[in-house]
């Protein structure tokens, strides 16, 4: 596991900004958040082919990860997360061979240029310091045509609206496919164009 350069530790704590604490990720995995963030869901949302080179950026403890893991049996799936200890957690959920995991800054990705068909974002874009400059790194590292698929909660402290996802977007080649859900949150699928 690689383990990121020494400028990329933040604080960490709840509040805007904030990176989620890893000792406090059970929290993340309360069974009542199935209500609001169904994992079927949102990979269903992603619709990754079997064969699909997946990235998630901050998959926290790995809400999500299992269920992106099933759906890549002949692919894989890379986690991403700043706090190894996150990305600990996550591997142990998504228990399959596909998965591997590196802790890095999203800002920052340690992948070549158009390595990934898609990557998934859920309720970590306004956590980084510069979300322009993670959105321009997961629109290099996405093939053309590639998806990446971001989920935010109006609950969250870091909330991004859409239309400021939208306007962020567009100048490193991503547009809107498709959005799901407003009054609570949603999910966005943007796709990389070809450049």
């Amino acid at each position: 596991m690689h383990t990121p350069p020494a400028d990329a530790a933040r604080d960490f704590g709840l509040g805007r900004g904030r990176v989620y604490p890893a000792d406090r990720a059970g929290g993340l995995l309360n069974p009542l958040r199935r209500l609001l963030h169904p994992p079927a869901r949102l990979v269903r949302r992603l619709d990754p082919a079997p064969s699909d080179v997946l990235l998630e950026v901050g998959p926290g403890p790995g809400w999500f990860s299992r269920a992106l893991a099933a759906r890549v049996p002949d692919g894989s799936l890379h986690l991403l997360d700043l706090q190894e200890q996150m990305v600990t957690m996550a591997l142990s959920r998504a228990s399959s061979d596909v998965v591997v995991g590196t802790a890095g800054d999203a800002a920052a990705l340690p992948f070549a240029d158009g390595s990934f068909d898609a990557v998934a974002a859920t309720a970590v874009l306004g956590e980084i310091p510069d979300p322009r400059a993670a959105l321009g790194e997961f629109a290099r590292v996405l093939r053309p045509g590639g998806r990446l698929l971001t989920l935010e909660t109006r609950t969250d402290p870091d909330f991004i609206a859409h239309r400021r996802l939208v306007t962020m977007a567009a100048p490193v080649g991503l547009h809107p496919h498709s959005r799901h859900g407003r009054l609570l949150g949603y999910t966005a699928v943007l796709r990389r164009g070809a450049r």
